[in-house]
């Protein structure tokens, strides 16, 4: 791919996330899609294959920024108990600037199941690649298997509790249930060495 064309796909991807971001996915067509992005749909037909295609591509580059996100909580908060990077992740991702990506990640996961043939691919590591930065935050001295299951149980849990925030707007009873998790969760690490 030519330098030119390469960063014209790349210009467009940004657009379209920009797009999603802001139209969702659910009742998406190529032409209005498009017409968002100052492009035409043919054009994105060429650099894309298809709009399952792009919307795949686009999903990948905005799990990748929000887990970049999560990686320098993390990186940044070394010396943190986990508890304490749950909690920081948590108020990033319920922050106002942030909500778009959680409705996105979550409308795009329910279609993926709905239409796998379409979407399906976004599941690939959809849970699994969480799973495995949350289990960087855990104590090396914990066998794999305690590691992985904990971390299971923190995507979890903040992923259900992020859903009901988004389903009920309450963030007071939402945030309280992360802080009785979050201390639990300590104690469980604890219980586990």
């Amino acid at each position: 791919m030519s330098k030119g064309k390469s960063q014209r796909r790349e210009d467009l991807l940004d657009a379209a996330i920009e797009y999603l971001l802001n139209n969702g996915v659910a009742n998406l067509s190529l032409r209005p899609l498009a017409a968002g992005v100052g492009s035409k749909a043919r054009l994105l037909i060429y650099h894309f294959g298809s709009k399952d295609a792009l919307v795949a591509d686009a999903m990948l580059v905005v799990r990748n920024r929000v887990q970049s996100a999560f990686a320098a909580i993390v990186h940044n908060g070394e010396g943190l108990k986990s508890s304490q990077i749950i909690t920081t992740f948590w108020k990033w991702a319920t922050s106002a600037e942030h909500q778009q990506y959680l409705k996105l990640f979550f409308e795009v996961h329910g279609l993926a199941l709905q239409k796998p043939a379409q979407y399906g691919s976004y599941l690939e590591g959809a849970v699994e690649s969480w799973v495995e930065l949350m289990t960087s935050t855990l104590p090396d001295h914990l066998s794999h298997k305690k590691r992985h299951g904990l971390a299971m149980l923190a995507v979890g849990a903040v992923a259900g509790l992020l859903l009901d925030y988004l389903s009920s707007r309450n963030k007071a009873r939402t945030s309280d249930a992360i802080a009785i998790f979050t201390r639990n969760f300590d104690a469980m690490v604890l219980s586990e060495s």
